[in-house]
This record gives C-alpha cells, structure tokens and sequence, in this order.
C-alpha cells in the first residue's frame, strides 16, 4: 500500500480488522461508563519502544480499576509486536504510535461492574505524529488548568475517560498553547494532560513527586535515570504555577514527544528561554542511554 494513503489499522482482540468494521458493542462499559485503561507507546525502527513497561504499566492501570488483563503481561506483548509487525507491512514501513486499550467488557447495564468479566482488547496502530523540529528549537507554550479527573479517583491509573483532559486541551489551543497543565485542588502542579513536567534551575532538575496521583511517565523515569550523567541533581518536590516563573528551563516528555522545551506558562517566558542547554543535555543522554539513533529531533 502506498504509505501516503494508509491511515492506520485497528486490532481488536489480536486480530487486524477493516477500520470501517472496527466496531464494539455499545453494550461495552468502556463506551458507556469510560470503564477501560490505555497505554501508548511509538517505534523506533519499527521497534516499539519499552513496550514491556507499557503493558506492565497498563496491568497497574487495570488492576487499580479493579479487573485484570485478558492476557498475561508476556503473551499481550508478543501479540502486540506481531500486529506492529503487521502493520508496519501496510503502511510500507511507517514508524507508529501504539496505543494499547483494554475495556472492562460487557456487563448488567448499570453502574456495578459486578458480572463483566470478559475485557476486551483494541490496539490503534497509527502513522506517527512527532512535534516538528521547530518546536523543539522555539519551545512550546502551556497553560495552567484547574480540573479533576476520573484517573485521580483511581489513584494514577490511565483510565479511558479522558474528558476532563479533552477540555483542558481545547482550552490550551484557544489560548494559542500546546499543552495544558493540570492543577490540583490546593493548586499544586500534578502532570501535563498526556506529559509529566519538569523544571531546571541551574544544575537541579525538579518535578512533581508521584505522591501527586501523577502518572509516572516510561519517558519521566527515563529522564531521571539519565539525570545525573548529565550533571543534574533530582529533586522531587511539590510545585505551584510561580515556581516555573523562576526556572531556567523547564521541558514536558511523553512517549510521543520525549523531552519538548516549554517557551512559556500561562502566557509568561520562561527565564532563559531558547537554546535550552539544559534540556539538550537531558535529550542528548536520554537518546544515547535508550540506543535511540537516526537524526535529532530537533533537525
């Protein structure tokens, strides 16, 4: 297939299927309720990145939503590779966004999840879509915004319903941003909508602490392994929107993304702004530790 006209393939239940008939039972309390959890990872040469971490991270997801994967952590990782695998031959070898889903299933309609006892697995296999070099090199602006999400009930699980991340989302892009900040009751900064963010001040690297019902980034624990080869000091700790009118540099990462500087918050630079040194440094180390080689994301 011609790589330009491949829009991407949907597996459900481990087999590719037509995306015009991709379809769920309406029935599923992943459609009515959001009662479902999802991961996402990308390739590297066709290569799923940490992908074992990713399903892992998707049991802890499921298991804090109180049911468990249809499959063990090992045989939901092997079926993964072979559909990437899969798709990769139609898209004439495209690199990927993985996102991995698994559904509760169906049950007795109503809000006891009592009786769905069948989950249901749907992998989206889509062409990847990274920020351009241009951000990397101009940095990218992020908004704050105070919300509460149905993950903070769930103690950091990534569960399906996304809406209070949707709207944070939609406000950022009318206020001209890329990402919005999420705020928690007290106003602390707990993680970006799909990142986890990070402040530098001067060699010490900070970021909110995991006791935040933050989701604990792949990309996140990556970084702060790498911290100190780069000359940093980790420092986690609570933080307030003021906090990054102080820093150096400060960046977002995600799987999709890795580490994107951020140019502004809430409208206001970020101190020293562009080259990013600091943020250079981390990316540089954190490609070179996961064998990440091809040309630089920021060009």
């Amino acid at each position: 297939m011609n790589a330009a006209a491949w829009q991407g393939s949907v597996a459900i239940d481990g087999r590719i299927v037509d995306r015009e008939h991709a379809t769920i039972s309406v029935y599923d309390r992943g459609f009515i309720f959001g009662d479902s959890v999802f991961d996402t990872t990308r390739t590297y040469d066709g290569v799923p990145f940490r992908l074992e971490a990713h399903v892992e991270r998707l049991a802890r997801s499921a298991a804090k939503m109180g049911f468990e994967l249809p499959l063990s952590v090992a045989d939901f990782t092997a079926e993964i590779r072979r559909l990437v695998d899969e798709a990769r031959g139609a898209s004439g070898g495209l690199e990927l966004s993985v996102r991995q889903m698994v559904t509760r299933g169906q049950g007795p309609f109503g809000l006891d999840p009592e009786g769905a006892t069948e989950p249901r697995r749907v992998l989206f296999l889509q062409p990847l879509k990274a920020p351009s070099p241009a951000m990397y090199r101009d940095g990218v602006g992020v908004i704050t915004y105070a919300t509460f999400r149905p993950s903070d009930a769930a103690q950091g699980a990534k569960v399906g319903n996304y809406l209070e991340s949707v709207l944070a989302v939609r406000h950022a892009h009318e206020r001209g941003a890329h990402e919005a900040l999420i705020l928690c009751h007290d106003g602390h900064v707990i993680e970006g909508t799909t990142t986890n963010v990070f402040a530098i001040y001067g060699t010490r690297l900070v970021t909110p602490p995991t006791t935040e019902t933050i989701l604990p980034g792949i990309t996140r624990g990556l970084v702060l392994e790498v911290a100190a080869s780069a000359g940093f000091t980790v420092e986690e700790r609570r933080m307030v929107p003021a906090d990054f009118a102080t820093a150096d540099e400060a960046f977002i990462t995600s799987s999709i993304r890795e580490l994107l500087p951020i140019s502004s918050i809430d409208g206001k630079p970020i101190a020293k702004g562009s080259p990013w040194p600091g943020v250079r440094r981390l990316h540089e180390a954190f490609r070179a530790k996961n064998g990440l080689g091809g040309p630089s994301p920021w060009g």
